[in-house]
C-alpha cells in the first residue's frame, strides 16, 4: 500500500484534527519569540561547547539528555545560532507527536480504523504541547519517546510478537533513555507490566528474553548516570529550584499540588479533580480491554510518582509533560465507558458525553487558539537588544540582571554588544536587596548607564525591578526608558554622575 493510499485511510475528521494541531505547532513556532531565560541558558552551553564538552555539566545549572544536546549541537553547527535552528529539533518532534499519538490510537481500535476523536483532540490542542513544540528544551521530546516505546510494545500486548519485536523494543529503550530521562519510567512500566504477563502464561523463554533485554537497559541507565545524570542528581539548585514539585508524602495531605499538575497538563481549572475521576475511570474501561497495556501505563505512572515522592524527580510544571498523553489517552477511554453506560438512551448518551467532551475541551482549545492570534512574548528581549546597539556610545556602561544575563549573552553576537562593559547582580544575590544595590554601586559616578531587566525575579512580594528602579532614582536621574508591552523586559538609561 503506498503512502497516499495509507493516508487516504485516515477519515476527514481525523485530518482535520492532524491538521489544527499541525497548524497550532508551526504557528508558535513560526512567531519568532526571543529565547527566553533557561532557553537562552542552555543554547549558550549548546553554542558555546563542543561535542566533546557537552558530556561535562553544563554552565547555570542546566541538565538536558545527551542525545537531546547532541541532535541540537549538529543542527546549530549545520544552520547557525537562531531561536528557529534551536527550535527545530523540537519542532520535528511536535510534529512527529502527532502522528505518533494518531498511530497509537489507531493500535487501540484494531481493525476499526476509527480512532477516539476525542482523545485526538485534546492531543492536537492541548497548550502545553503545542507551546513545548516551539522551545529550546528537552520537554517535548519526552512526550515523542514515550509514545514510540509503548508503540514498541503493543504488539507484545496483543500477543502478536515476532523475534524482530524484541529487537525492536531493545534498541527504542537503548536510544530513547539518551533523548529522554523521563523514558526511564516508562520502560520500567513496560518492562514489569511484560515480566509480570511471561509469568502468568508461563512463559518463561520470552519471561527471560524480557529480562536480557531489561538487563542492557539497566546497563545504558547505569552509563548515562555516569556520564550524565550523576552531576544533575547531585545539583543542589536543581533539587532547591523544583522543591515544590515533588510529590508530597503523603500524597493526600497536599490536594493544591495534584489541582496545580492537572490544571498544568490540561488547562482546566474548574473542578480539576474531576479530570482525575475521569482518568481511574478510563484506566478501569483499558484495563477491561488491554490489562497489559493498562498495567503498563499504571506502572509507569507509579514509577514516575514514586520517584517524585523520593524527590529524584520532579513530577510537576515542564518536568510532567511525557505524562499527558497517558492522560489524554485514559480521558478519551472515560468517554467511550461514558458512552456504554448511557447507550440504552441515545439522547442521555449524547448529552453527557458532549458535555464531559466539551468540558475537556473547551478551555485547552480557547487557550491554544488565543495563543494562535496572539502569540505571548513575555521575554521578548530582541526589541531592547535592538534599541540598546542603536544608542550605544562609546563611554557607555550596562547594569544587567542575572535573569537577564543569558539572554543578553546569547544575542549580544547579534547586535555587536558582545564587547560592551557589562555589570550583572548573581543569582545568590537575591532576595538579598542591600547585594542587588551593591552590584550597582560599582557604575555610580558614570553619565550613561544601560539597565536591562528580563525574567524579573518576584518572590515573598519582593519584586527585582521595582526595587531596583527605586535605588537607581534616589542616586541619579532617569534619561530613557524602553518597555515593549506585553513583555517582561524593561530597558532605560540612568545618569549616576550626579
Amino acid at each position: 500500500m503506498t503512502r497516499a493510499a495509507k493516508f487516504n485511510l485516515i477519515f476527514p475528521w481525523e485530518r482535520t484534527l492532524l491538521l489544527v494541531g499541525f497548524i497550532l505547532r508551526l504557528r508558535q513556532y513560526l512567531s519568532g519569540r526571543s529565547l527566553w531565560a533557561d532557553e537562552s541558558m542552555l543554547a549558550l552551553n549548546i553554542v558555546n561547547r563542543s561535542f566533546s564538552q557537552l558530556f561535562q555539566p553544563l554552565a547555570y545549572d542546566q541538565g538536558a539528555p545527551l542525545g537531546f544536546l547532541l541532535v541540537e549541537k549538529s543542527f546549530n553547527m549545520l544552520l547557525g545560532r537562531t531561536e528557529f535552528v534551536l527550535r527545530l529539533f523540537p519542532l520535528i518532534a511536535g510534529l512527529a507527536s502527532l502522528w505518533l499519538f494518531y498511530l497509537l490510537l489507531v493500535a487501540l481500535r484494531g481493525a476499526e480504523r476509527r480512532v477516539n476523536l476525542l482523545a485526538l483532540a485534546l492531543f492536537a490542542v492541548n497548550p502545553q504541547l503545542v507551546y513545548y513544540t516551539s522551545e529550546a528544551k528537552q520537554y517535548i521530546v519526552d512526550v515523542v519517546v514515550i509514545i514510540i516505546l509503548f508503540l514498541a510494545a503493543f504488539p507484545f500486548f496483543q500477543s502478536e510478537v515476532r523475534g524482530k519485536n524484541f529487537l525492536i523494543l531493545a534498541w527504542a529503550g537503548l536510544i530513547g533513555m539518551w533523548f529522554s530521562h523521563p523514558a526511564f519510567f516508562a520502560l520500567a512500566g513496560i518492562g514489569l507490566a511484560l515480566s509480570i504477563q511471561y509469568l502468568r502464561r508461563r512463559d518463561y523463554s520470552d519471561l527471560l528474553r524480557m529480562i536480557l533485554i531489561g538487563a542492557a537497559w539497566l546497563a545504558s541507565l547505569a552509563l548515562l548516570y555516569f556520564i550524565n545524570l550523576r552531576n544533575l542528581s547531585q545539583n543542589e539548585h536543581l533539587a532547591n529550584y523544583w522543591a515544590d514539585g515533588f510529590l508530597p508524602l503523603p500524597p493526600w495531605s497536599s490536594v493544591t499540588w495534584l489541582n496545580e499538575l492537572i490544571t498544568y497538563q490540561f488547562s482546566i481549572q474548574i473542578i480539576p479533580l474531576l479530570i482525575l475521576i475521569l482518568i481511574l475511570a478510563g484506566l478501569a474501561t483499558l484495563f477491561k480491554e488491554q490489562q497489559g497495556l493498562s498495567l503498563a501505563v499504571s506502572l509507569a505512572s507509579i514509577i514516575a510518582f514514586i520517584a517524585s515522592a523520593l524527590q529524584l524527580y520532579p513530577v510537576n510544571g515542564r518536568l510532567s509533560l511525557f505524562l499527558i498523553p497517558f492522560g489524554i489517552l485514559l480521558l478519551g477511554k472515560a468517554i467511550e465507558l461514558t458512552q456504554d453506560v448511557f447507550s440504552f438512551n441515545r439522547f442521555a448518551s449524547i448529552s453527557v458525553t458532549t458535555l464531559l467532551s466539551g468540558y475537556l475541551l473547551i478551555s485547552p482549545f480557547a487557550t491554544s487558539f488565543e495563543n494562535f492570534i496572539s502569540p505571548k512574548y513575555y521575554e521578548q528581549i530582541r526589541p531592547a537588544m535592538q534599541v540598546l546597539a542603536d544608542s550605544w556610545k562609546d563611554g557607555d556602561s550596562l547594569f544587567v540582571t542575572s535573569w537577564a544575563e543569558p539572554a543578553f549573552k546569547f544575542y549580544a553576537p547579534f547586535y555587536r554588544l558582545e564587547q560592551a562593559a557589562v555589570v550583572s547582580s548573581k543569582v545568590e544575590d537575591y532576595p538579598n536587596g542591600e547585594q542587588l544595590k551593591s552590584s550597582i554601586d560599582s557604575l555610580i559616578g558614570y553619565k550613561r548607564v544601560w539597565v536591562l531587566f528580563s525574567h524579573v525575579y518576584e518572590q515573598s512580594g519582593f519584586n527585582e525591578r521595582d526595587y531596583l528602579i527605586a535605588y537607581l532614582n534616589s542616586i541619579g536621574e532617569k534619561r530613557r526608558e524602553f518597555i515593549k508591552p506585553g513583555t517582561s523586559v524593561y530597558l532605560c538609561l540612568y545618569d549616576l554622575s550626579q
